[in-house]
């Protein structure tokens, strides 16, 4: 595994080979205000937006912060708007206006962050595991969708008249939910299933293997689309990622068959459970990870984060960072989740009582890392290449520890002024690395 960077958050390995390895991510561990909470609280799930971070606790309060882990006053500490016990999961309006939550208090509850005028309290009666709003920021009528022992639509028009359809029963209870565009997957105790809304009809079950001597429901299932019609699903060990594609007009019109269909164009196995994922490129994941080991003292062992590229049931880890979270020891592989904003790159590993944020190494990291482990032809292919976005700072590092490592590696570093690019990029120096020979 990667070297630790920093050292504070991320573990490595002993080996001098594998310590060289650079690192794909940076760590920061989040504070401020959101200290407090974690003194006084328990995270049991949390909802990640570009504005702002959502989290539900243990004592059935939900809270919001900005990205740097200060809370932001809102409705949300109103005590009307707090559940009774555990807050299971939550969504947030494509606006970033309101937030859903729902409990195993039987309710459900919409929430405006600054305005109460939509807000909404539904009572069932029963465990609520999953509830998601309408993600179209466009919508005239606001509509969510609640899980339990069926998928049940609500639309509630501009005379805050609400009306309720079932959209499907369920094989034992809706475990979550993940809705984009018309398409809703959600997961049961069978497996995954993706419901399209235009076509009020079901594309069908993604069955899932059931773990030796354990249940589908006693992990969480990941879901998340990382386009229109492109599906990711994380669950026990297993990934799947599945297309959704448009049958032709003849297989439609000869049958009364969907007009979608679901195709898992890949499988994937890992050798932990799965905490969460989300998409980083075209072909790669980013996954946090369970350990299915335990220590000689029969504790957990720190969670992974890693990188896989994937091709057709075909898989390989790039990068895997073991993460040194508070209270790991303690944790569940059910207590991990990652959040992400898939904009920034950056990447929310939330645990009960910790928040670190991964972000992809920049250029200034990566010349950072490059120069500490005396890589300094890297670090110089790296300058010729990302100069202009490179920090003054960092070239005249390389520039004075060049100078004592040359008579070393017997490399004849020239320097040429070049005014023009100075004045394009704020950046003068050119390096030309050449061997001698």
């Amino acid at each position: 595994m990667a070297k630790p960077f920093p050292v504070s958050l991320y573990s490595g390995t002993d080996s001098i080979e594998e310590e060289e390895v650079e690192p794909k991510f940076k760590y920061q561990r989040l504070a401020n205000d959101l200290k407090n909470l974690l003194n006084a609280d328990v995270i049991t799930c949390a909802a990640v937006h570009l504005k702002f971070l959502i989290f539900g606790t243990f004592r059935g309060r939900v809270y919001l912060f900005d990205h740097q882990g200060n809370s932001v006053n809102s409705n949300l500490s109103n005590t009307d708007r707090h559940h009774q016990v555990a807050v299971n999961s939550i969504d947030v309006g494509p606006k970033g206006e309101c937030v859903a939550t729902c409990s195993d208090d039987g309710k459900v509850k919409i929430t405006g962050f600054f305005n109460c005028d939509n807000n909404m309290d539904l009572s069932f009666g029963k465990f609520i595991k999953a509830v998601a709003l309408d993600p179209d920021p466009r919508a005239r009528h606001r509509r969510f969708i609640v899980g339990d022992d069926k998928l049940v639509l609500y639309d509630r028009n501009l005379l805050k008249n609400l009306k309720a359809t079932e959209l499907c029963s369920v094989e034992g209870n809706v475990l979550s939910i993940c809705w984009h565009g018309n398409l809703v997957a959600w997961a049961s105790h069978l497996g995954v299933r993706v419901y399209d809304l235009k076509g009020r009809c079901s594309l069908g079950l993604i069955k899932w293997e059931v773990p030796a001597q354990e249940c589908l429901e006693n992990y969480h299932c990941h879901l998340r689309w990382s386009n229109e019609y492109t599906l990711l699903i994380g669950w026990v060990d297993t990934i799947r990622i599945c297309e959704i594609s448009k049958k032709n007009s003849v297989e439609t019109s000869a049958s009364n068959l969907p007009g979608y269909i679901v195709d898992p164009v890949s499988t994937l196995q890992t050798t932990f459970y799965i905490c969460g994922l989300a998409p980083l490129t075209a072909k790669q994941l980013v996954v946090l990870g369970y350990r299915k080991e335990r220590s000689p003292s029969f504790k957990a062992l720190r969670p992974v984060l890693c990188v896989i590229e994937y091709k057709v049931n075909n898989s390989e880890e790039i990068c895997t960072d073991s993460l040194t979270l508070r209270g790991f020891e303690d944790y569940t592989v059910n207590d991990y989740s990652l959040g992400s904003i898939i904009e920034e790159n950056r990447f929310y590993i939330v645990a009960p009582k910790d928040i670190v944020v991964a972000s992809l190494i920049e250029n200034d990291d990566r010349l950072e890392w490059l120069i500490k482990h005396r890589k300094f032809e890297e670090a110089l292919e790296l300058l010729g290449t990302h100069g202009g976005s490179v920090p003054i700072h960092s070239v005249a590092s390389i520039w004075t520890l060049c100078k004592k490592w040359m008579p070393v590696t017997h490399f004849k570093v020239n320097w040429f002024p070049c005014m023009q690019n100075m004045i394009e990029t704020n950046f003068c120096p050119f390096l030309c690395v050449q061997r001698n020979t």
